[in-house]
């Protein structure tokens, strides 16, 4: 799709989505086009492991507020719901990619686009990359299942903080914090993901995946899931009848 491109090298896939403008906002548009990457990436087995990046100068800025696609304004509730669940359906997808995935973050990781970034099993951050989940202040929930993902890497005192305060996490601090694994020069991330790549693409490939699924299966007792989307809806109801 439009926006999202897949080239694989070595037996490295690189996922790269990238509107060329606008913030790379995560619209309807981006979002169908990486959930299809994540299950296309998943079930080649001549794949070791994905790299995940933005736009050059910015990962993500969140989502794309104006994209109606996302909201259906007009449609019934189970028609608005299951839109606003799109990012839920992309983010489960990368979240079930069977090989090792490294997130390259360049500039702002923000919201929708920060979500994303957790989903990856590793993160390189530029120097100057940061990420933010703002959706507490704009009264919404975190969706997409980035709330448990945010608790997991955390702890839940932290993304406390994190979400009320909106704070603004620079890459030093997300590597004190467990929130990436590796801070790099800024326009090196890509680079420095691949380097990471090449060195996960020499392990034996059963063993890594059966090894990520166990950990993953072991440490992501989803209790939000249920209801999560659920309230990312309901939230977003009540800040559309707030600004009326």
């Amino acid at each position: 799709m439009a926006g999202v491109a897949t080239a694989v090298a070595d037996a490295i896939a690189t996922v790269r989505f990238d509107r060329e403008g606008k913030a790379n906002a995560l619209n309807a548009e981006l979002i169908r086009g990486l959930e299809a990457a994540a299950v296309e990436v998943s079930r080649r087995a001549d794949i070791a492991v994905a790299i995940l990046t933005g736009a050059p100068k910015i990962f993500a800025a969140g989502v794309d507020l104006k994209d109606e696609a996302l909201w259906k304004p007009g449609s019934g509730d189970v028609e608005r719901s299951q839109a606003m669940n799109a990012g839920g359906r992309m983010t489960g997808a990368w979240l079930q990619v069977s090989q090792p995935v490294i997130a390259a973050i360049e500039g702002p990781a923000i919201g929708g686009g920060a979500i994303l970034a957790l989903t990856a099993d590793f993160r390189v951050m530029a120097a100057s990359s940061y990420l933010r989940f703002p959706e507490v202040r704009l009264g919404m929930t975190l969706g997409w299942g980035g709330l448990p993902l945010l608790v997991e890497r955390v702890g839940s005192t932290r993304a406390k903080r994190i979400l009320f305060c909106d704070e603004k996490i620079e890459a030093q601090e997300a590597l004190a914090l467990g929130l990436c694994d590796r801070v790099v020069e800024d326009g090196t991330a890509e680079a420095a993901a691949r380097r990471w790549a090449a060195e996960l693409a020499d392990v034996p490939q059963l063993a890594l995946r059966v090894t990520k699924s166990a950990i993953d299966g072991h440490a992501r007792q989803n209790w939000a899931a249920a209801s999560e989307g659920h309230l990312f809806y309901l939230a977003q109801r009540i800040v559309e009848g707030a600004s009326r």
